[in-house]
């Protein structure tokens, strides 16, 4: 991986204040976002030319929700060196928050082009491809998302997601099972594993599974009322 890869996949930190004194702020967020912008344009005052601080500049638009001038940025960066997944991975992004799914997939497909193991591209591709219904891309996009990270365990419960939507619950449960196994304080997963065995008679593991939440996330947590309501309905039934 280059310097540039290792740097934009980085975490951003915004840079500190410029100088010069400034009034008060009304909106301590705009002037926050602001300082970041004057300082990447400083940068970018003498190096017209690099595609990461271009990237930069997008990160800190996206931030602060201003998405044409994220999505401008980006495209500079992609333009600059076309080469740069994690530019068409967040150009990607911004085009779907704004319902440009076309354009989503294509930039995503771009991302993947050069980096091919980007495994949270082919999460949100097989995203994408279920809300539009097309079940089976959204099967292989998940698919290869395991295989690109086999402990990414978002897209085991996306795939037993789909198998479910499918209803092959058969083979949704192992899914489930092992993105809690890969992320025990994953609450999704218990709700669906728990969901999935209510459905197919399995009281023992449904069980099991709801214990198991109440255990992890305690008694207030968002479906811990539900868990307390269905195991004293399983209990009633042994009775």
């Amino acid at each position: 991986m280059s310097a540039l890869r290792k740097l934009a996949l980085a975490a951003l930190v915004l840079l500190a204040g410029c100088g010069g004194k400034r009034e008060e702020p009304d909106d301590p967020a705009q002037v926050r976002m602001q300082q970041a912008v004057d300082q990447l344009r400083q940068q970018l005052a003498e190096q017209p030319s690099s595609p990461l601080i271009h990237f930069q500049l997008g990160q800190v638009y996206d931030r602060y929700g201003q998405a044409d001038s994220a999505m401008a940025a980006y495209q500079r960066a992609i333009a600059l060196e076309e080469a740069f997944p994690e530019a068409h991975f967040n150009l990607a992004a911004a085009y779907y928050a704004q319902g440009r799914t076309r354009e989503a997939i294509s930039a995503y497909q771009q991302a993947l082009r050069f980096r091919p193991d980007y495994a949270l591209a082919h999460n949100n591709l097989g995203f994408i491809y279920k809300k539009a219904g097309d079940l089976d891309q959204a099967e292989a996009a998940y698919g290869q998302a395991i295989r690109c990270d086999s402990t990414f365990y978002e897209a085991y419960n996306n795939l037993g997601q789909l198998h479910k939507q499918r209803n092959h619950l058969d083979q949704a449960l192992p899914l489930y099972r092992r993105a809690i196994a890969l992320k025990p304080d994953f609450p999704e997963a218990y709700v669906n594993l728990a969901t999935a065995c209510k459905t197919l008679g399995q009281r023992g593991e449904e069980q099991q599974v709801l214990n198991a939440y109440l255990a992890q996330f305690g008694q207030e947590a968002t479906h811990s009322a539900y868990a307390r309501e269905r195991l004293r309905d399983l209990a009633k039934a042994r009775q």
